[in-house]
């Protein structure tokens, strides 16, 4: 077992003066001067600092008054220390480091003029932490330290204190830790704890590295869940987990164990029923979403490893009917170029891109460095995919966020047409065969939302009163119109070139509610079927890594059509579930009829449901009389509800789910969420229900609204209610649903 000490170093005095037996103290700073340093450049100051400089976060665990602080004058100072010559009398030398983790922000031990060892902190903080750095075979050498801040930019400093010699180890780290196995079984299981920080972990077989380093949350304190690592390929080869840096503290590297199999709790109380979630782990956006020989595929952002964001891989599912699920493996995983990003993916009946005709095609952000373009096909359906060896297809050195590629073969300009986010705009590509590509046009600088970066595009056709009009779908983090994430839209025209938008009043949003993002649409969809179909992410990045679910995170929304209708006002995209849905109605409650008079108390269905699971769907139409707002509501037993408030005067349809759920996170639920709303006579309401999430669709999806929830128990009475008027109920119906 390679187990190394951290080499970490903290600066050196000339007068090394005997605290005890044991512990030389080499230097402290507390002389407040840097009389035994040779001082060059001006990010350490001329004396120690005493914390923190002006724009710095607080710095605390460094011991006395002062300290080395490369923080002066900011981020963008340069600078070295460089000690004068001591004697190594000990085996260890202790010190505490914190600032950031740039290869040109270090501290560094020469011995007899030669660099050694040379580190830098572990992770980006302004708390300084104990590292230790074996130094038993420089023992009696003369020896010098430089401390180094060559770097400008975002946590371009370092901090050091109280360096001492001593013959007992004070850090906790190691780094390069290593677990080795030989593989008997199917898995090594990993205990995860959910909020420990991230650690890279690289597998290696018989010596020789297996892809790129995973990012795992091994537990420190204590074991929520177990997370997978299939090793059965290996079987009877020695299979190596390396951990960048451990602690002697952390309780679950001793636990990582061989297993024949992977159990946990799929069925856990807030894994919707009829909701695609990850079988485990954590899923965002969704990807490559395309339609082949009748069957529809959906990628998504996987994290194998952990049920919070990371690792992202290409996560892989099937459905015939948009409505069942089938788990299929992940296919594509990260690589030299970095994670593998969202993107789309694309039939190519022609085979332009020479990989052979009818290939599915995935074309993906690379995420390392910079972020870049690729592709990859599949010649088997989907089942798994090559990388071209020709990747990265398109990058650009200026743009920093460069990523979401969503492509679309354009039969009028005879081209691939990709739609690319790139920072706060959608620039527009065009390709011949998929490889080469050339820059169209650019848009959105100053229309619509832009208080976050731009995300996920979109750009496809929709039919109104016999005409095509194109919309192009942005999702924006943060910048919604109720906080954090959301997707807006744009209505206009597209010539093969340029997107011209109509003079309307942007930001328009598809989805009101706080739990739709990033979602985009089926590519290669037959003309028999007519439908734009969607699919989206149902969370939130405000709060989606701290949902109070464990083995898996976040879902995606029910499938979608998409249409063009008018609102009385202007145009609208309108989404509806797909009528598929239909098909997981199982049991159907009458509610009937009902009016509440002025003198009367609130119109309630207690019980609505038996043997309520928690996944329905709720429909009605709703009539208002002599009043212009009503609200109804979903309660349970505890007390916990989700309000829906119509408000015709100010045209606002509102939800509050301020009471809604568990407290787990202080930006779930702040305020009350609100989308507009056209006054009508009626509103035809359908509500689906599905354990942890609700998405309403109002007049037959003009209005959009879709929220997570977090009951402790299922809600299972219904209230309608208003302050003055008469409210009329027709055909209440609520569908066991699953």
């Amino acid at each position: 077992m390679n187990n190394k000490l951290i080499a970490g170093l903290g600066v050196l005095t000339l007068t090394a003066c005997q605290q005890n037996t044991d512990n030389l103290i080499i230097e402290d700073f507390e002389s407040g001067t840097y009389a035994n340093w040779t001082v060059e450049g001006d990010a350490f100051g001329a004396t120690p600092a005493t914390g923190s400089y002006t724009g710095q976060q607080p710095v605390i665990d460094f011991e006395g008054k002062f300290l080395a602080n490369s923080f002066n004058n900011g981020d963008d100072s340069r600078g070295t220390l460089t000690s004068k010559e001591f004697t190594i009398k000990r085996d260890y030398i202790n010190f505490l480091i914190g600032g950031g983790t740039h290869p040109d922000t270090y501290i560094e031990l020469l011995v007899e003029g030669k660099s050694v060892l040379q580190t830098r902190s572990l992770f980006e903080t302004e708390t300084l932490q104990w590292l230790t750095w074996d130094v038993k075979p420089y023992k009696n050498k003369k020896a010098t330290i430089r401390i180094v801040d060559n770097q400008r930019g975002g946590w371009g400093h370092i901090l050091i204190d109280q360096i001492e010699q001593g013959n007992k180890q004070k850090s906790v780290f190691m780094t390069d830790y290593t677990r080795t196995f030989e593989a008997k079984d199917k898995y090594l299981l990993i205990p995860i704890e959910d909020q420990a920080v991230e650690n890279k972990v690289q597998l290696s077989v018989d010596g020789t590295l297996v892809g790129e380093p995973m990012t795992i949350r091994i537990a420190q304190n204590k074991i929520d869940y177990w997370m997978p690592i299939a090793i059965e390929a290996y079987k009877g080869k020695k299979v190596t987990l390396t951990f960048a840096v451990a602690k002697t503290t952390d309780m679950g590297l001793a636990e990582i164990k061989q297993s024949a199999e992977y159990n946990f709790n799929y069925n856990e109380k807030y894994r919707p029923l009829y909701h695609f979630t990850p079988q485990y782990g954590w899923m965002n956006d969704p990807n490559g979403m395309v339609y082949l020989d009748g069957v529809f595929h959906l990628f998504y952002q996987y994290n194998p490893y952990g049920a919070r964001w990371g690792n992202m891989h290409w996560g892989h599912t099937v459905s015939k009917d948009l409505v069942n699920w089938e788990y299929k493996p992940y296919v594509l995983v990260p690589d030299k170029l970095g994670a593998i990003f969202s993107g789309s993916a694309v039939i190519d009946h022609e085979n332009t891109a020479g990989f052979g005709k009818g290939a599915m095609v995935a074309i993906f952000t690379s995420a390392g460095e910079r972020q870049t373009q690729s592709i990859a096909y599949s010649l088997d359906g989907g089942k798994t995919f090559t990388k071209y060896e020709g990747n990265p297809v398109l990058t650009d050195a200026n743009i920093i966020d460069f990523r979401d590629p969503k492509v679309f073969w354009h039969a009028p300009s005879k081209q691939w047409v990709m739609s690319l986010a790139t920072t706060q705009t959608i620039t527009f590509y065009g390709s011949k065969n998929l490889k080469e590509w050339t820059r169209l046009s650019e848009f959105g600088e100053g229309l619509g939302g832009h208080g976050g970066v731009w995300e996920c595009p979109d750009l496809f056709p929709l039919t109104y009163e016999g005409k095509t009009k194109w919309v192009l779908f942005v999702s924006i983090n943060p910048g919604g119109p109720n906080g954090g994430s959301a997707t807006q839209y744009f209505i206009g025209n597209f010539d093969g070139k340029t997107f011209t938008p109509d003079t309307m009043s942007y930001p328009l949003w598809l989805d009101y509610g706080r739990d739709n993002y990033a979602g985009v649409t089926w590519s290669n969809v037959p003309a028999t079927d007519g439908r734009r179909l969607f699919i989206g992410w149902m969370s939130n990045w405000d709060y989606a890594n701290e949902t109070p679910t464990q083995n898996f995170r976040s879902a995606m929304t029910v499938a979608r059509v998409l249409r063009l209708v008018h609102n009385g006002e202007h145009l609208v995209v309108a989404s509806e579930p797909v009528k598929e849905l239909e098909s997981l109605r199982r049991e159907a409650v009458l509610l009937g009829d009902k009016t509440r008079t002025n003198t009367s108390d609130a119109i309630t269905f207690e019980n609505f449901l038996p043997n309520n699971q928690g996944a329905y769907e709720l429909t009605f139409t709703v009539t208002p009389n002599e009043t212009d707002s009503f609200s109804f509501a979903l309660e349970n037993a505890k007390g916990e509800t989700i309000k829906y408030l119509f408000d015709g005067a100010n045209k606002t349809l509102s939800v509050d789910r301020s009471k809604s759920s568990v407290a787990f996170n202080a930006n779930f639920a702040e305020t009350l969420i609100k989308a507009p709303m056209v006054a009508k006579k009626s509103y035809t309401v359908r509500l689906l229900v599905d354990k942890s999430s609700t998405e309403l669709f109002v007049n037959n999806g003009e209005v959009v609204q879709t929220n997570a929830v977090f009951p402790s128990e299922v809600y299972n009475t219904l209230r309608f209610n208003t302050s003055k008027g008469t409210l009329t109920l027709n055909n209440v119906t609520v569908y066991k649903l699953k």
